[in-house]
This record gives structure tokens, C-alpha cells and sequence, in this order.
């Protein structure tokens, strides 16, 4: 049996389609409850309760003062780190710079909607925000740089960083790197879920943070999304196991096609791979050329190739559709994570996407490139959560606070329609303060 199988799309089984298009948020539900043993635990014992969970699942034994990165370990990154590697750091941090520059919106404005009446908005960064950088299956200093630099831009002052050591106790030096040319100095080694109940709530020794942001495996999705019901730390969206879908026609070329798809699964077992073609010999094509690409991929020293067989085997598959309408209500309905085009006209087709986090188009916009260095986020919604939200953005890390100022010809002028607003609505002290005004 092929490791990616091929259906048509009215005939796919509706348990393989509830499945596809539930993916990863089916794995975050069915741990719900042992996430909230652990965040209750971090809320109500702190540091003790983090370092407890560190050395369980990863394995370190940290005391609360350890847990700060020192200076000497930013240091001894800086100097161990390969210049090649700090090279593609710095290029891409230029380009994620000037897209996210791009995004600031105007500090104020204002315009009169009627006589006398000034209303405007002023922006302004949010005080502190907590930035998650996934760790365990991979380094991550692209996420570094994906959730400083738009904080930053943004204003954002305060900014600390939660990210699972590795085995040797150490943080990842190109991620230390990153942070430290970027100015951020407060990281913390700690990862998952009591990561983010710990920047929730804060302990003796990792502060509370107005807004989480950042990517994560399903025990972070699942804090992230709990957190939210204690009223007091917001996040920005489920950025949870990574997930991408090539929209492809007959003009595709079947080994870029197969090539892509795997881009996402290679993360981890719980992350999708998903082709939508309009073309049955494409599929067989991609079919034959994804088994050749996930028996290239490495198993040592992380096996790349169980996580891309078990991920497809999960959440894979190659959907053939009748005509390109149907193949673009799917993806649609799919909501992916990264969506590629490959058509004969990618940009008219781009134009009838609803729902995606981020979208590349053509032969040579693999989503890699979004992953690292054109300057697009790759911190996005998944789990069809790109019906609601868009990709992390400057926007993400500030407010928008309207404001407004009357003159006394412009209060007489809406004085009638608030008095009696005021007095439908039972509110009656509403139109006193106006008429006060007026006595």
C-alpha cells in the first residue's frame, strides 16, 4: 500500500475526511486534561512545580536560579556559533525586518464625523509580551527572530523568552544568537506547557506576561487555548503542529509538488501533508515521487523519516477533484496552515482564497522560503484556525485606542440623539451629563 493514498474527492470516506481536516486539534483535545493538571500545578507552586516538569520531560535537572540563561552561555553561544550559520541568521532577520516594518501602522489619526466632533485612534505596544520557541525536534532560530523583530518594531519593552533546553542543559546557540542580537536577554529554559502557565501567571523567577505568543507542539496548543478561560494573560492564536496543502493542476511539476508537501510533516508525527489536484496522473505521479523523497529523509541524529511516514500515514493524503472550483472550495474548507499554488495562473487563482496563514505562489515559493527568510511570519494559525485569525504580525503587539474630542457645538449637535438613546435604553444618567452641560 502507498504511503500517501490517493482519493477522489467525493469518494473520500467522511471518518478520512473528519480525520484530514480535524488533524492535530483531535491529538490537543485528547490531552486537554493532563495539561491542566500541569498548568494548575505551575499556578499554584511556581518555580517548583517548573523545574519538576523539566527534569520529567526533558530531562534536566535545573534548580530556579538555572533557569535564567546567564551571560556567559549568550556568550560562549556567540562564540561557538559557525559564521555561515550567523550569516543566515542576520540575512534573514534584514528581510523579516522590512516586511514587518512595512506593517506599522500610523502612530495616531483623527477625522471629523460632524460638526465639532474629532474622533481619532492612537496606537501603542503592548507592556510585555511572553515569545515561545519551540525546542526537542529541531533548533529554532528563525521563531526567534519571527516573534522579536515584529515586537519590537511594535514598541513591545518588555520581552521574555520560554524554550526547552536540550539534554547537556544548554539552550540552542543560534536561538541565543538570535536573541542576543536582537536585544533580548530574558530566556528562560523551560518548554511546553508549563512554559506557558508559567509566563501566564508567573513564578519567583519567570514574570508575568500581558500576551503569549508563539508556535508549539499539542501540550502548548492545549495551555495556550486553557489559559485563556483564567481571564488574565491573552495569546495570540493556536500555532500548533505544523500543516501544509499544494493546490496543483495539470501543469505542475510533480516532484516540486511531492518535494513541498512534505516540508511540514517532516516536524513531527502529529503535523499534515496534504495535495489537492485537479489531475488523477499528477497524483500517481506525486504518489510515486513522495515515497522516493521520505526514503531520502535522515533517521539519526532526529528521524526525520518516521515523523514524515507517521504524519502522512495520519493526516496525508492526495485529494483528486473534478475541476479547479471544487479543488479551491476544498482548501478553503481545509484552512491550512501554509498553502501553496501551483497552477497555470496562480495569482487568479490566489484571488478566490479565503482561508490560509500564509500563501506561495509558483514553481520556486516552496513554504520553506516563509519558514525562514523572505521576510513573511511563519508563526500562523493552524488546525483551520486560518478561518478566524491571520499570521502573526506587528499588529499582534499593539493596541489601537480611540479617542475623542467635542466642542460644544459638536455636543449640540448629538446632544437630542443621546438623550434619547439614553432614555430607550434605560440609562438615564447617560443623558443627564449632557443636558448638565447645557443648564
Amino acid at each position: 500500500m502507498a504511503l500517501m493514498p490517493i482519493y477522489h474527492l467525493k469518494g473520500v470516506p467522511k471518518m478520512d475526511l473528519d480525520r484530514l481536516k480535524g488533524r492535530s486539534e483531535l491529538e490537543i483535545n485528547r490531552i486537554a486534561d493532563q495539561v491542566k493538571v500541569v498548568v494548575e500545578d505551575v499556578r499554584n507552586r511556581g518555580d517548583r512545580a517548573v523545574v519538576e516538569y523539566v527534569k520529567k520531560f526533558d530531562r534536566v535537572d535545573l534548580k530556579p536560579q538555572n533557569l535564567l540563561v546567564s551571560l556567559k552561555e549568550f556568550d560562549r553561544a556567540s562564540k561557538t556559533l559557525a559564521k555561515p550559520i550567523k550569516r543566515c541568521i542576520e540575512h534573514a532577520a534584514e528581510n523579516i525586518q522590512r516586511f514587518h516594518q512595512a506593517q506599522m501602522p500610523v502612530s495616531s489619526w483623527f477625522t471629523e464625523v460632524d460638526k465639532g466632533i474629532l474622533i481619532g485612534q492612537i496606537t501603542t505596544p503592548l507592556s510585555s509580551v511572553g515569545l515561545y520557541v519551540p525546542g526537542g525536534r529541531g533548533s529554532f532560530p528563525s521563531t526567534v527572530l519571527m516573534s522579536v523583530i515584529p515586537a519590537k518594531i511594535a514598541g513591545v519593552e518588555k520581552l521574555a523568552i520560554c524554550t526547552p533546553p536540550r539534554p547537556d542543559g544548554r539552550v540552542d546557540a543560534a536561538a541565543l544568537y538570535a536573541a542576543d542580537m536582537l536585544g533580548v536577554h530574558e530566556v528562560f529554559k523551560v518548554g511546553g506547557a508549563q512554559a506557558i502557565a508559567a509566563m501566564a501567571f508567573g513564578t519567583e523567577t519567570i514574570p508575568k506576561v500581558d500576551k503569549i505568543v508563539g508556535p508549539g507542539g499539542i501540550w502548548v496548543s492545549a495551555a495556550k487555548r486553557m489559559i485563556l478561560n483564567y481571564g488574565n494573560t491573552g495569546i495570540d492564536f493556536i500555532a500548533g503542529p505544523s500543516e501544509n496543502l499544494v493546490l496543483a493542476d495539470d501543469s505542475a511539476n510533480p516532484r516540486y509538488v511531492a518535494a513541498d508537501v512534505l516540508i511540514e510533516p517532516e516536524h513531527g508525527s502529529d503535523s499534515a501533508g496534504v495535495v489537492v489536484t485537479t489531475s488523477r496522473a499528477l497524483a500517481e505521479k506525486v504518489q510515486s515521487e513522495v515515497e522516493k523523497f521520505i526514503g531520502e529523509l535522515p533517521e539519526k541524529p532526529i528521524n526525520r523519516r518516521r515523523f514524515a511516514t507517521d504524519s502522512i500515514a495520519k493526516y496525508g493524503a492526495i485529494i483528486v477533484t473534478e475541476n479547479l472550483d471544487e479543488a479551491i472550495d476544498f482548501v478553503n474548507s481545509y484552512s491550512v496552515e501554509h498553502l501553496e499554488i501551483m497552477t497555470r495562473a496562480p495569482l487568479q487563482t490566489l484571488m478566490q482564497i479565503k482561508n490560509a496563514g500564509s500563501i506561495y505562489l509558483g514553481d520556486y515559493s516552496p513554504c520553506s522560503v516563509g519558514c525562514y527568510a523572505c521576510g513573511a511570519n511563519h508563526i500562523l494559525p493552524t488546525g483551520t484556525g486560518a478561518r478566524i485569525f491571520s499570521g502573526l504580525s506587528v499588529r499582534d503587539f499593539i493596541k489601537q485606542i480611540d479617542y475623542s474630542y467635542l466642542s460644544k457645538q459638536g455636543l449640540e449637535t448629538i446632544n437630542d440623539t443621546i438623550r434619547g438613546l439614553s432614555e430607550y435604553e434605560g440609562f438615564p444618567q447617560h443623558g443627564k451629563a449632557v443636558r448638565v452641560r447645557f443648564e
